[in-house]
């Protein structure tokens, strides 16, 4: 296997740039750059050279030994300065060498999944990690990456292993009595599985949400104050503002921070009659995308908060915009003023608070469809375990069990379907 390179830091310049080599042949390295050999796990500062003994810098250089190391091959850290021409001398040299590449996307941590050092769920959690925004990304995030989610999976399917291993030792003693309690001891587990799973897919939704973002569509009619509003949450003017109605004709996405929580705050078309075609076709976008939101926010300047062909079953929020001009209070309708920072933290509570009761009781969550498909083959696979007789047909319940076993352990450790891999890790970063 070839030794792999590349910047963990980024290509852009900077103080400190880290090159990270991983690989049996990354033991060459003081041999290659021409510096003294470090002792383990300890910084050690070393001039470095190229092939015609030319300074190419000073950099603290780090050996980490594997297989305790974040891919369990053998790995050193170059720890050079920020210059582009710098890092471009050290590839050039390496890339030169036998054996030696550039890694592709993901491939520190593909090796770390072959090494078994982490799970396809733990890297999925440290890209996640990676591309966090909000302090709820963080913690679900990093709680996938320590192996909150491996550890639920890994227990049901030791749970299901167990019932298999009982009953394939009681297909290889056929000619015995079933134990009396058998069924019973099955179908309680099986239902306890069952539960469990079901509950996980249940509350998927929100662990996609906090992972991609709620949506929260603003609606109304024209000049309330949706532009305003986006602006204010985004702290830019992402839309523009102006008294001539029907200015926003298409949804303008933004997202954004809510007490942790990942918002994604849509600006629509201000709903009114209209006979612009563009404008008509931008209030059926806002309709729309209210309809699919998690949150409509419904503001008005005015005690008007109907809105024709409004469907939803969402919470609908009313907001009582522009109150530094109207001071009018509405018992059903949230006052705020952008002009004078008003009644907005209160809003974002509000909202906020939605958000936690939307939360399930759970201690990891689904976070992909991959894992939601893994679960519910489990869940089809059990559900049909139930409808056989264990003292006629064991071997159809075996196999039932066994494809419920390896649909759990799929999303943890697919190591024969190269495309899902693929999938995952070329997402990451090079330098991960």
């Amino acid at each position: 296997m070839d030794t792999i390179f590349s910047s963990a830091s980024g290509y852009l310049k900077s103080a400190i740039k880290i090159i990270r080599i991983s690989g049996k042949k990354s033991s060459d390295l003081p041999c290659i750059l021409s510096y003294k050999p470090t002792k383990p796990r300890v910084a050690s500062y070393r001039k470095l050279y190229d092939l015609n003994k030319n300074l190419i810098d000073k950099a603290i250089v780090i050996y980490f030994p594997g297989p305790n190391t974040v891919t369990g091959e053998d790995i050193y850290e170059i720890h050079i300065h920020g210059s582009l021409i710098i890092e471009r001398k050290i590839y050039d040299i390496l890339n030169n060498q036998e054996n030696f590449r550039i890694a592709e996307p993901g491939e520190f941590t593909k090796r770390a999944f072959f090494n078994g050092i982490i799970d396809l769920t733990q890297a999925e959690g440290l890209n996640d990690l990676i591309n966090s925004e909000t302090e709820g990304q963080l913690s679900l995030s990093m709680s996938q990456y320590e192996g909150g989610l491996s550890q639920k999976l890994n227990l049901w399917r030791e749970e299901i292993v167990n019932l298999l291993s009982k009953l394939e030792a009681i297909i290889d003693f056929s000619d015995e009595e079933l134990p009396s309690n058998l069924e019973k001891i099955f179908s309680s587990k099986v239902l306890y599985l069952l539960t469990e799973m079901k509950k996980s897919v249940k509350s998927s939704s929100f662990g996609e949400r906090m992972r991609n973002g709620f949506v929260i569509t603003l609606i109304g009619r024209p000049n309330v104050g949706k532009s305003s509003l986006i602006n204010f949450f985004s702290d830019r003017n992402v839309a523009i503002v102006t008294n001539e109605p029907g200015t926003t004709r298409d949804i303008i996405e933004v997202l954004s921070d809510f007490n942790g929580f990942p918002v994604l705050l849509n600006d629509t078309a201000g709903i009114r009659e209209s006979k612009s075609k563009i404008e008509k076709i931008g209030i059926k976008k806002a309709l729309s995308k209210a309809k699919n939101s998690d949150v409509v926010l419904l503001l008005s300047d005015k005690d008007d908060f109907i809105i024709p062909n409004l469907k939803v079953s969402q919470k609908i929020i009313c907001v009582h915009t522009k109150t530094d001009l109207n001071k009018t209070k509405l018992n059903h309708a949230h006052p705020i003023s952008i002009k004078n920072n008003e009644g907005i933290e209160e809003l974002v509570n509000m909202i906020t608070k939605h958000f936690h009761s939307l939360s399930p009781r759970e201690n990891a969550y689904l976070t992909k469809q991959r894992h939601i498909q893994g679960v519910k083959k489990s869940i089809l696979a059990l559900q049909r375990l139930t409808k056989v007789k264990l003292n006629i047909n064991p071997e159809l319940a075996a196999e039932d069990l066994r494809i419920a076993a390896t649909s759990i352990g799929s999303i943890t450790n697919i190591i024969d379907v190269e495309e899902i891999l693929d999938d995952i890790f070329n997402s990451f970063c090079i330098g991960k």
